[in-house]
């Protein structure tokens, strides 16, 4: 049949539809009524165009004698259409497919995917429908969702009859092909809620979870109860309902189909859902977003504890043989364990003794609870929690529980089921909490679980990096202590003072000796003392070392101290924990403990260490230079550098210090006069000693600004600096050392022809033929500069005296944007600072920046500039 051409122009029942859609989707709020009544304008939608087509002479025999019914599938067939839903449809024949099918499809769809719409659409037969189920279970699982828009309802019924029929009998196969489906989704989204940024669908805890679990309560076998009741499918079910509410505020506030909740959407999201009111401040703004999100994490935990507890109750019905039965587990009284997970023997009967030690046959075996056991802990949990509450020997098994096999999960498992909230108060105080920025990933209380999870681990497993440090402590159970204290203060501004305050109630509650409280409650106080020190301060300053183990006093409270901050920054995320942070605590501990065991860093002088390394400098610099020439130059040097450099990096100075020499004789040559030396540097790039970053050294004569210079030239071509350090030449030479990341495919070109775009661009900026800050701007401004960004949090900056021997010590901190360090740096420049170190840390959207610096005159800031200072940092950041 002659296919008919696209219509030009929209039949009425899509105007009707567009104008349904638009009412429904705008206003400034998003009701739980939204997708239902998506789906039923969608539905009036169909049905209107259907009767277009049957008035119309040209479509109105196309199907009389095949019989058809038209089908909403997935989503769309379970009338949960979010404004950014695809509409799935399957056009399914009795027996034979007309040629007209097409012309009929493409007269319904057409004026749909003129409106934008995302659909999706398919035609088959019956047969057609079946075969395929039986092929694809992801055909089988949309048409689980099926209900009819128009057509005949006896091909329907046929469908149906045939569909359910092969597919009850092949529901194991689909069970375990859900089964590996959900490995996949958690390999790639992760658990949902235990995230901050949670994607709704596909997530652990998502919108599929709830899919699944209906789809295999159809399947399921009559004659056997599944595990929920009444009330907790209900729950379910208005669990389900806040999820595409969250959903559906989503593709409103990001204007399209999206199922991550970004940072910087979750205002306008809290705000649909009336979480956030328009005139919150932005500190009531960012409680109202923690607010909803623990709302949406909680939920996310009660749907994922569901499907789980479904799945485990079903595949271990399928796999068992029919005289498997529940058998004793030795040591564990009332306890049965059996295909489908654990249970009480005698639920009646439960002590909160054997309630607890429930989780610890878990930890130790890895066999879960039924659902069964887990809702009468749920239950019980506050009248059991307050009786173990009172038993010293409860923090024992506690303590068994996380460190066990499979301590994480049980852990999880007590957290769900609030009997660690009860045991632990504190815990339940702030395991919801979170915090409205893109640096932690997790909640307090999924991180807590996953910093103990981590010390766990280094203790148990031996072939991981900290191994060695964790099999030394004569207490390993206090780490442990301290790993699930260490944030239970996070409502205070000083969390590590309040949580030392708990750690002293909460273990005195529990009857610990008096020297184990004062070591645990020690470590939760200084749980930061790396990471800030590591992050923030001159490592290559003996008194910064000195004051880190002066603090820690001995080896191994210096110890638990490093493996508690690696746990820690392990579970916060990627932004604490990558190859450069993990450098800068290893040299820090390190150092630290070298000094713990000697008095000093490998050299009892400062005068005879720096007379070592100049000679092992000069040693291997004579091998390509005159000695003559390599002793000027390490004259030239300043004293730090023979602190912060190995002898090797302090010939490769020298080295480039020779081609900038040459370049600028060379410069002095072809342009005489003023201009001449203007704009010349040298760009050395090599391997740092830290995967997936470059050592970037710059050389070129000192000027005003020229840190500035170098950093926004890094930042405009793409460039993320995580440190630098800056050494000045008495000569006159200017050497910073960046530690940049590893140049990703955004900078459109790599390898050398990347580093000689930055040397000429540096030169063009020296010379005025680059106006570094309006470039800056401009590629702030374009759209491939734009990035999703994180809550915007107002700046603050530090300027310390006190914290260095040598420098002043300025940290800046507030909402990062491209260029932020070229105008920091600029500031101090303003100011006559010279950079000696510079600490770059970008936690997303927040930029944390550090700054040692002096005077023109080689002093530390006078006092009464430091407001002044302040002030016009503060103001770079607008």
């Amino acid at each position: 049949m002659e296919q008919r051409a696209h219509p030009l122009e929209l039949p009425q029942s899509a105007h009707t539809y567009r104008k349904q859609r638009d009412a429904l989707t705008s206003g400034d709020s998003c009701s739980h009524a939204l997708v239902d009544a998506l789906a039923h304008a969608t539905d009036t939608y169909f049905t209107q165009r259907i009767r277009e087509l049957q008035d119309d002479a040209e479509f109105s025999g196309l199907f009389s004698p095949h019989p058809h019914v038209l089908l909403a599938v997935g989503g769309y067939g379970r009338r949960e259409l979010c404004p950014g839903s695809d509409i799935d449809l399957v056009l399914v024949f009795e027996k034979t497919i007309p040629e007209s099918a097409g012309d009929f499809v493409r007269a319904v769809v057409y004026p749909l995917w003129d409106l934008r719409l995302d659909v999706g659409h398919g035609v088959r037969t019956v047969a057609d429908c079946v075969s395929l189920s039986r092929k694809d279970p992801a055909v089988l699982a949309s048409l689980l969702d099926a209900r009819p828009l128009a057509g005949d309802a006896s091909v329907f019924k046929r469908l149906q009859d045939k569909f359910l029929s092969m597919v009850r009998k092949r529901s194991s196969g689909f069970t375990d092909w859900l089964h590996e489906e959900n490995k996949r989704r958690e390999a790639r989204f992760g658990d949902a809620g235990g995230r901050l940024e949670p994607q709704l669908k596909n997530g652990l805890g998502g919108l599929r979870d709830v899919n699944q679990i209906m789809w295999l309560s159809q399947l399921g076998d009559a004659n056997i109860p599944g595990p929920f009741l009444p009330h907790e499918l209900a729950a379910l079910r208005e669990d389900n309902r806040f999820l595409l509410r969250v959903r559906s505020a989503l593709h409103l506030s990001a204007g399209r189909k999206l199922d991550t909740l970004a940072f910087d959407l979750q205002p306008g999201v809290a705000r649909l859902l009336g979480y956030l009111p328009g005139d919150a401040t932005p500190q009531g703004a960012g409680r109202a977003v923690e607010f909803f999100l623990s709302r949406l994490h909680r939920a996310m935990n009660r749907i994922l504890a569901m499907r789980e507890a479904l799945f485990r109750e079903v595949l271990g019905r399928a796999s068992a043989s029919r005289s498997a039965r529940d058998t004793p587990i030795p040591g564990a009284d009332n306890l049965l364990a059996g295909p489908e997970g654990l249970r009480f023997a005698e639920a009646e009967n439960v002590t909160p003794e054997q309630a607890l030690n429930l989780f610890r046959v878990w930890a130790e075996t890895g066999q879960a609870p039924q659902w069964s056991a887990r809702r009468l802990v749920t239950e019980k949990a506050g009248q059991w929690g307050q009786k173990l509450a009172e038993e010293p020997q409860t923090l024992s098994t506690l303590l068994n529980i996380f460190l066990a096999g499979h301590g994480p999960a049980a852990s999880k498992g007590l957290a769900q089921t609030g009997l660690l909230a009860v045991l632990v108060p504190e815990f339940g105080a702030v395991r919801h909490l979170v915090q409205f920025n893109d640096y932690h990933v997790h909640p307090v209380g999924r991180h807590t679980l996953e910093t103990v999870a981590a010390v766990a681990a280094f203790l148990r497993q031996q072939d991981n990096d900290f191994h060695e440090p964790a099999r030394g402590l004569c207490h390993a159970e206090r780490l442990v202590l301290a790993a699930l204290f260490h944030d239970l203060g996070k409502e205070q501004p000083d969390h590590g003072k309040a949580g030392e305050a708990i750690v002293r109630t909460v273990l005195a509650r529990y009857g610990r000796p008096q020297d184990e409280i004062d070591e645990v409650a020690f470590l939760v106080r200084h749980h930061l003392l790396i990471p800030a020190t590591a992050t923030r301060r001159d490592l290559s300053d003996e008194a910064v070392v000195a004051r880190v183990a002066s603090l820690a006093d001995s080896e191994q409270r210096l110890d638990a101290l490093y493996l508690l901050s690696v746990a820690d920054s392990m579970a916060t995320g990627p932004r604490a924990w990558n190859n450069w942070t993990a450098s800068l605590f290893a040299e820090l501990y390190t150092k630290a403990r070298e000094y713990l065991q000697s008095g000093y860093l490998g050299h009892p002088l400062q005068s005879e260490h720096m007379v070592t390394i100049w000679q092992k400098a000069s040693e291997l610099a004579s091998e390509s230079m005159p000695v003559s020439r390599a002793e000027s130059m390490l004259e030239s040097m300043p004293p730090r550098a023979f602190f912060a450099l190995s002898p090797e990096t302090l010939v490769r100075h020298m080295h480039i210090r020779q081609r900038l020499e040459r370049d600028l004789e060379q410069d002095r040559i072809r342009k005489p006069g003023h201009m001449a030396g203007k704009g010349v540097n040298v760009v050395d790039v090599t391997p740092s000693g830290v995967p997936g970053c470059f050592e970037v050294t710059i050389a070129a004569q000192d000027r005003p600004g020229l840190f500035a210079t170098f950093a926004g030239t890094l930042a405009l071509h793409n460039l993320d600096i995580l440190s630098a350090d800056i050494f000045t030449w008495s000569d006159n030479t200017a050497m910073d050392v960046f530690t940049v990341a590893e140049p990703g495919p955004g900078n459109g070109v790599t390898g050398d022809e990347l580093w000689a775009r930055v040397g000429r661009s540096i030169m063009y900026a020296l010379t005025g033929r680059l106006n570094l800050a309006s470039r800056l701007e401009d590629k702030r401004n374009s759209l491939l500069g734009k990035r999703i960004s994180a809550p915007k949090l107002a700046p603050v900056v530090n300027v310390n005296n006190e914290a260095s021997h040598y420098h002043t010590v300025v940290e800046a901190a507030g909402p990062d944007r491209k260029g932020l360090l070229h105008d920091l740096a600029r500031v101090l420049g303003d100011f006559d600072l010279g950079v000696a170190l510079a600490r770059i840390t970008t936690m997303g959207g927040q930029a944390a920046d550090v700054f040692h610096v002096l005077g023109a005159d080689g002093r530390k800031l006078a006092p009464e500039h430091s407001q002044d200072l302040r002030k016009a940092l503060l103001k770079a950041f607008d």
